[in-house]
């Protein structure tokens, strides 16, 4: 009776123990699809020929394929373009990965949504086999890394641009030493010769000299190296300024159209730079619709809670401004969008610009510690935001100059500069005007004369950047000697953190090569009115 039980229970107890092991294996299955299924990551099979043979719920929803429209289609064309935006032929990429996945263990490359999206995905592949050991597919597990990707462009762009932009700042100073001779020398000639024909010729080197220390004073914004004195401005006047100049001057299809919504339209800027940024956005603008087309200036407030990067600027807590101009003209492509702002970069015919424009809006921008952004797409148009921070102070009128008086009395210069055109010319041209002049190559040839002669020296001329020891170390030295020395900073540019320094050591002012006489006349009176000079330095007429 036991025995046949037991010969009767043992099938029993086989099959149970069967189901214990399916219900197992169907449970691990579960668990295994419903990890796949909910990863954070994205998976697929894809087999030999590059056809998608699944496709995990995380993917699906990433790149907006549903399983039934994904399975059996191939990777290329789907979720992989034919190119990247950088222009790689993705196609023999892929193709490799299906013959040999163990050498592709680990790739990146551009990827697209079903939206055209491109996002940059980091592909970790293993082979997948058959029974017999050969390979039939290609398991791929996926990171979307375009973030990271977008930080690590932004930040090689940042570095290039600074790299650009210290050279840009070399080459400007050079330039405007040169310059600043050129533009002498035909004071010089205009100053000594009576004949109406030279006289016009000198005019004429002048004016061009005037010109390329504009082209330079672009560099010079680029390489955030431009003027450093700023003021509280309203942006709304600018724009509006901007616009009417525009409106005079661009093509009458081009509709142009403000929306001026910012409250607090106050920043503390340059308002003179801030005009040119905005007029070469809109001149860009304008070429970008020849057939004619629309051209928005707005502004709004906006408020940062925390250090925030935008393109390669960072932009610190506080209330800013935000000015967007946006045309519908033919865009830009990706490659062009991402060199706009390399100097002498230009998409324009020979002729029709220097590539300068941009570079001096990016410098500008920098300088005023506010942020450009740009956004384009081929055939649709380009929109830049400029984001500045707003003044903290309501808007200051300017104030009114006071009629100066000037003398005829002639004053004790000292000219400190390396630069023997600019030491000659500095000389001849002042001595025109019945100044005494000494002019000195180095600091330490200026420093010993000024030990015994400080006596008959008015005003000191100092160059910025010179080889041994610069304006304001020499500064320091000729203070020492006279707590009374009245000194000028002259420089091919500014360098913004210095220039405050030498304005704090008590330095009067700095004035920017190339200058003419009457320029440094001029800046001679506005310092007398403000009370940083004495009268008597003033003098208006040369010598018969």
């Amino acid at each position: 009776m036991n025995d046949s039980d037991e010969d009767q229970d043992s099938p029993l107890a086989v099959d149970g123990e069967t189901r214990v092991i399916y219900e197992a294996l169907r449970k691990s299955e579960e668990r295994y699809r419903e990890l796949v299924e909910h990863a954070n990551s994205i998976i697929l099979r894809w087999d030999r020929h590059g056809v998608i043979t699944f496709f995990n719920e995380y993917a699906q929803h990433f790149f907006g394929f549903t399983e039934e429209e994904i399975i059996g289609r191939h990777v290329v064309g789907t979720i992989v373009p034919q190119s990247e935006s950088t222009g790689r032929d993705l196609r023999p990429l892929m193709d490799e990965i299906c013959r040999d996945p163990e050498a592709h263990r680990y790739n990146v490359n551009e990827n697209i949504t079903r939206s055209g999206r491109r996002v940059w995905i980091a592909w970790t592949n293993k082979v997948l086999r058959g029974e017999d050991g050969t390979p039939v597919g290609v398991l791929s597990i996926g990171s979307d890394i375009t973030k990271q990707r977008r930080l690590e462009e932004e930040l090689r762009q940042a570095q290039k641009m600074q790299a650009i932009g210290e050279l840009a700042g070399g080459i400007a100073h050079d330039f405007n030493n040169m310059i600043h001779g050129i533009s002498g020398y035909a004071e010089v000639i205009r100053e000594l010769s009576d004949h109406p024909r030279i006289d016009d010729y000198a005019t004429h080197i002048l004016t061009t000299a005037q010109h390329a220390a504009e082209l330079t004073q672009q560099l010079l914004t680029f390489a955030r190296k431009g003027k450093y004195q700023l003021k509280e401005c309203n942006t709304h006047e600018i724009i509006r300024d901007v616009c009417a100049m525009l409106a005079r001057t661009i093509d009458r299809r081009i509709t142009i159209e403000q929306n001026l919504q910012a409250a607090r339209p106050h920043v503390l800027g340059d308002p003179t730079q801030l005009k040119s940024a905005l007029l070469n956005l809109g001149i860009n603008a304008k070429d970008a619709m020849p057939g004619g087309g629309d051209l928005h200036f707005s502004t709004r407030n906006l408020s940062v809670d925390s250090t925030t990067s935008i393109s390669e600027f960072d932009l610190q807590a506080g209330q800013y401004l935000l000015i967007t101009i946006s045309d519908n003209g033919t865009g830009m492509t990706e490659a062009v969008r991402s060199r706009i702002f390399e100097p002498f970069f230009t998409t324009k015919d020979s002729g029709r610009g220097a590539g300068l424009g941009l570079a001096a809006v990016y410098g500008t921008t920098h300088m005023h510690q506010g942020a450009i952004r740009c956004r384009s797409q081929e055939g649709r148009g380009s929109s830049f935001e400029l984001f500045l921070p707003i003044s903290r102070t309501s808007a200051r009128q300017e104030r009114k100059q006071s009629q100066q008086r000037r003398h005829r009395n002639g004053i004790g210069i000292m000219v400190v500069d390396d630069e023997a055109m600019v030491r000659n010319y500095s000389k001849t041209l002042f001595e025109m005007y019945g100044h005494r002049v000494v002019t000195f190559e180095s600091a330490e040839s200026a420093i010993e004369f000024y030990r015994s002669g400080h006596a008959s020296i008015d005003l000191v001329l100092l160059d910025m950047i010179m080889p041994g020891m610069d304006g304001q170390e020499l500064f320091s030295h000729l203070k020492a000697i006279n707590p009374g020395i009245n000194a000028i900073l002259s420089t091919g540019y500014s360098l913004e953190s210095k220039i405050e320094g030498i304005l704090e050591d008590g330095i009067v002012d700095c004035i920017q090569k190339p200058f003419t006489y009457s320029q440094l006349e001029e800046r001679l009176q506005n310092l007398a009115a403000e009370g940083r000079l004495p009268e008597h330095l003033l003098r208006s007429e040369p010598e018969g």
